[in-house]
């Protein structure tokens, strides 16, 4: 019965545009007001300034079909990617304990941050842009569930053998 409730809510929702408009206009407001007030491009303590300026991208940004369909594309990744990050992250800490902060000084954790990076907005240009309609898909007989599975794999043996590599290996005992 709840359930019920709670997918007729979203239903409601999504048919009010609620996740087509109101979402990404207010991540774009969010992300765009947020470096706008951290590089005071218009001033110190210009808030409202900085606030309509935000305010006018976001609402042109959120009516532009492309813009939405690259951020609807993009988003899922960048939640698959956060999921690994924060799996990796407690699976650090459950290893290293109360070291985990040289843990993230490592120039190894730095690199597959960075290769995270690049596989989210890899595969949110890919398939936020539609490119893999385009171009046919990937590759024959491969599917999207199937790359997503074989990224996953690959970011997961490379964090696994980070987190497995001993922080004091080179000392002596």
């Amino acid at each position: 019965m709840a359930e019920s409730i709670i997918v007729g809510g979203l239903e409601t929702l999504r048919h009010m545009g609620f996740f087509d408009f109101f979402l990404p206009f207010l991540l774009f407001f969010a992300i765009i007001y947020a470096a706008l007030d951290k590089t005071q491009v218009f001033g110190a303590d210009k808030k409202d300034t900085n606030a309509i300026i935000a305010l006018v991208i976001a609402l042109i940004a959120s009516t532009t079909s492309w813009v939405l369909k690259g951020v609807a594309g993009f988003l899922p990744w960048v939640g698959f990617i956060a999921l690994i990050v924060v799996a990796f992250l407690m699976l650090a800490a459950l290893v290293y304990g109360g070291e985990v902060n040289k843990l993230y000084e490592s120039p190894w954790v730095k690199g597959l941050a960075l290769l995270f990076v690049v596989i989210a907005l890899g595969a949110g240009l890919y398939y936020g842009l539609g490119l893999n309609e385009t171009l046919g898909g990937i590759g024959s007989g491969i599917s999207d569930e199937d790359v997503a599975v074989i990224l996953a794999l690959i970011i997961g043996i490379v964090a696994f053998a980070v987190i497995v590599k001993s922080p004091g290996s080179s000392k002596s005992k």
